[in-house]
């Protein structure tokens, strides 16, 4: 095993080039330094003193990081589709004109509140039970849960003051 001087000098020398390499094929900052640690996680845990690597095997890793995040997602963007398509079907029998703008205010919503929207909504967790998933405290669950609500209901608020003047007009 390398010792960890030698590591944390690895680390130095080459955490810059690898955050770049992977900023240049990932469009998300957010992402790209995560992937980096990642990197980095996996070299310390591979770290053998007989088999030293450098830059080269970083950058391997990294593309192999980086093939892993474009395959999640197209997964995400897959399971997105079809929860988009299932929105739009609920959404059209109360009003039809609020299907598209409905799945536009999710879609921006980011990342994670829209997966603790989904978990709560569609799979029926618990905040506790979001909070195992997604690898994070209840009282942030809670947090994220609420800003997404806050985010979606004028657009929700509006739609049922509207549904409710339908009625109206019908009667």
């Amino acid at each position: 095993m390398i010792d960890e001087t030698e590591f944390a000098a690895l680390f130095r020398e080459h955490h810059n080039a690898v955050r770049r390499f992977i900023e240049r094929r990932v469009s998300d900052r957010e992402a790209a330094a995560d992937l980096t640690m990642d990197c980095f996680e996996i070299a310390w845990r591979k770290r053998d003193p007989r088999d030293p690597f450098g830059l080269p095997w970083l950058y391997r890793t990294a593309r192999n990081l980086i093939a892993n995040e474009y395959r999640r997602r197209d997964r995400e963007g897959a399971l997105w589709t079809h929860i988009e398509d299932h929105v739009r079907a609920l959404a059209s029998e109360a009003e039809p004109a609020m299907a598209q703008r409905l799945v536009d205010a999710i879609r921006n919503l980011p990342e994670r509140e829209r997966e603790i929207l989904w978990l709560t909504y569609w799979e029926e967790l618990s905040a506790a039970e979001v909070a195992l998933v997604m690898e994070m405290n209840t009282g942030a669950v809670w947090t994220r849960l609420n800003r997404a609500r806050a985010r979606l209901r004028p657009l929700l608020d509006g739609a049922v003051v509207h549904a409710e003047g339908v009625s109206d007009d019908r009667r």
